[in-house]
């Protein structure tokens, strides 16, 4: 009875373009084509240029440097088949969580202000511009008396 092979994730041809985006990085030192990928494990691209192991969730495969550093140093026996969800980056750790949420908002005050101080001085230098048109002409100042 013959073997039953699952249907890999990604199309060939998609293989055989993507490249490891470190390698590429890289450039020039992992030779003329840096980068190519492996598919190993069903659901991992492994770089054999810079050790980096990119998993593919849904189908996808993602192809974050960040991603593949965060896997290097994991032996490809030991990848978790499928590969985890992915990990949200942590809020920076001098900072709590409510301050983190609140930085946007307080960016797009400062936007909006900006916005509001632009439109006033804008405001101004028509005013300005329309009072000058406006005004008369100044009459010209009496000549002086010569004794």
């Amino acid at each position: 009875m013959a073997q039953q092979q699952t249907p890999s994730p990604i199309s060939p041809d998609l293989l055989e373009i993507l490249r490891d985006p470190q390698a590429i990085q890289e450039g020039a030192r992992y030779g003329a084509d840096p980068g190519r990928l492996e598919l190993v494990r069903g659901c991992w691209l492994v770089s054999a240029d810079t050790g980096y192991k990119y998993p593919i969730r849904d189908g996808i495969p993602v192809m974050l440097i960040e991603e593949g550093a965060r896997w290097k140093d994991t032996p490809v026996n030991a990848l978790p088949v499928p590969p985890p969800a992915a990990i949200e980056a942590p809020a920076p750790a001098d900072k709590s969580a409510g301050e983190a949420v609140a930085a946007p908002a307080a960016l797009d005050a400062n936007v909006a202000l900006l916005v509001a101080i632009g439109a006033l001085v804008l405001a101004l230098l028509i005013l300005v511009g329309l009072s000058r048109r406006r005004a008369p002409s100044p009459e010209p100042l009496p000549e002086p008396l010569v004794p």
